[in-house]
């Protein structure tokens, strides 16, 4: 495994490097099995302003996988330092920084170093450093983040501090919104974020060997990978810094994986871009092309808080505490608008439908991907009474070979007092096709990332009500076309079908 080398001005369009070549390979010892994922810095690595550094995992051993027996100082941490503005990068002469995992651990997984700062936990150690966070896990006793204190101006000092988080194997707490953790995790964030006078601390992760949200008993692989957050509070123990689990929630209820993150350098604002697996093409096809996969569109995380509910759909049908569940929460949202408004377009531009959703209404659909004869589609829709989103990809191809399973994730619209009123609050949906890449968000608070492949001629969209007798109404539909070019504009819509 090698980093690919490709630029970009806005987060959305890329363009690989003139030289075709990779930004770093392996070619030492220690990296002669993979560069595997890692971070930037955006300074040398004792400070120098004229000087980028990446840390990465060197992985000098395979194979690596949560369910094999670790092979000892296989996934040691390395640097690399660039002094033309990330055109080229050299390898540091101190590698690897860290050989393998602690001493007397045995872990699962070792990698994808992280770096952030922490004013929290230098408040608690009563000093400032960064932090170093490795993902993995620990052999019978589960997912974790192995934290290391890194001095400010010596990225080549790394002191263990322990493993960060203390989970149960499979650990979920009760709830529909919750993530099953697993046993093992990687690219692993750290990110603290704020809603005013209030900052919340928060991990992203993919998560290993947990049971998959929509597996069911006699289903083939019940163990998956996904993307999820963790939130709580860091404490001084005895035996080091711990943070404890509050809440917690899934990133994203598809194939979206891996997911990093950093600040944008103009905004100040979280921005997080994730690989999309092709779980859904075979292998064959796969490498018959040469490579897999896809880069998700950005995304801005923040912290996400609802004032005055006062119920939802999930009290009734449920008896789950709704405040506890959803009084504070990571929120995300596409950025999509961000790079397009350097053209001079309108800050929408992206799909969204909005409209008002009675909770005894029946499905709102949109079939998109669509052949001129509706046969070929792909159906999107929310379910209020059963509080799911769901993508129907049944009818998307007739190859037999292509996985066209029905996905399905859980969606509560909330209520809340408006003026002593209560109201329902109305379903805001955004959907993308990005080539071969749907991505649906909802209310600011869901994402589902899939893969839909279909033929060059089925480009339509529609959408409909189920219940022509009920109080759901679509108050609007924007449909942006030709996001990525110059010249993108919105598209006449009519009055959707009942």
């Amino acid at each position: 495994m090698s980093w690919g080398h490709a630029t970009s001005q806005d987060g959305l369009r890329w363009t690989h490097a003139s030289s075709g070549e990779p930004a770093l390979k392996p070619s030492e010892p220690y990296d002669k099995e993979g560069i595997f994922t890692g971070c930037f810095w955006p300074t040398g690595p004792h400070g120098e302003k004229d000087q980028l550094t990446v840390v990465y995992s060197s992985i000098a051993a395979l194979p690596i996988h949560w369910t094999l027996k670790h092979i000892r100082n296989s996934e040691g941490v390395s640097l690399a330092t660039s002094t033309d503005a990330g055109k080229t990068w050299q390898k540091s002469e101190l590698n690897p920084i860290l050989v393998g995992e602690p001493e007397g651990v045995e872990v699962t997984g070792f990698r994808d170093p992280f770096l952030a700062e922490w004013p929290a936990l230098d408040r608690i150690r009563g000093e400032k450093s960064l932090y170093g966070f490795l993902s993995g896990g620990v052999v019978d006793k589960g997912p974790t983040v192995f934290l290391y204190a890194i001095q400010p101006d010596n990225l080549t000092e790394w002191k263990y501090l322990g493993p960060l988080v203390d989970l149960a194997p499979g650990f979920r707490a009760p709830g529909s919104w919750t993530s099953d953790f697993g046993v093992n995790w990687e690219c692993v964030n750290f990110i603290s974020l704020k809603d005013g006078a209030h900052e919340q601390d928060f991990l992203l992760m993919g998560t290993e060997g947990g049971v998959k949200p929509r597996y069911k008993e006699g289903d083939e692989e019940p163990l998956g990978q996904w993307s999820s957050w963790f939130s709580g509070s860091v404490e001084q123990t005895a035996a080091g810094p711990r943070l404890r689990h509050e809440f917690d929630g899934v990133l994203d209820h598809g194939s979206l994986y891996a997911p990093n993150s950093y600040v944008h350098p103009e905004t100040q604002k979280r921005i997080t871009i994730g690989w999309v697996r092709e779980d859904g093409l075979p292998m064959s096809r796969c490498k018959a092309r040469g490579w897999t996969g896809f880069l998700s569109l950005p995304r801005e995380l923040f912290l996400s808080t609802t004032h005055n509910v006062t119920r939802g759909p999930e009290i009734t049908n449920r008896g789950h505490s709704f405040f506890q569940d959803y009084g504070e929460r990571l929120g995300w949202k596409d950025c999509a608008n961000a790079g397009n408004q350097a053209h001079g377009r309108p800050p929408n531009t992206a799909p969204l439908p909005s409209g008002r959703v009675s909770t005894q209404a029946e499905a709102r659909r949109f079939h998109i991907w669509q052949s001129p004869d509706g046969v070929q589609r792909t159906t999107v829709y929310f379910i209020p009474q059963a509080e799911q989103i769901v993508v129907d990809k049944s009818l998307s191809n007739t190859e037999a070979d292509v996985d066209k399973s029905l996905l399905d994730a859980p969606f509560t619209l909330l209520y809340s007092l408006e003026n002593e009123t209560e109201k329902l609050e109305k379903l805001r949906l955004r959907i993308f096709r990005d080539g071969d890449v749907l991505e649906v968000f909802a209310n600011d608070r869901f994402a589902l990332t899939t893969t839909v492949y279909c033929d060059d001629s089925c480009a339509g969209i529609s959408w409909f009500l189920d219940d022509e007798g009920s109080h759901s109404v679509f108050d609007s539909v924007q449909l942006w076309e030709d996001m990525a070019g110059t010249q993108g504009q919105v598209l006449d819509i009519g009055q959707p079908h009942l």
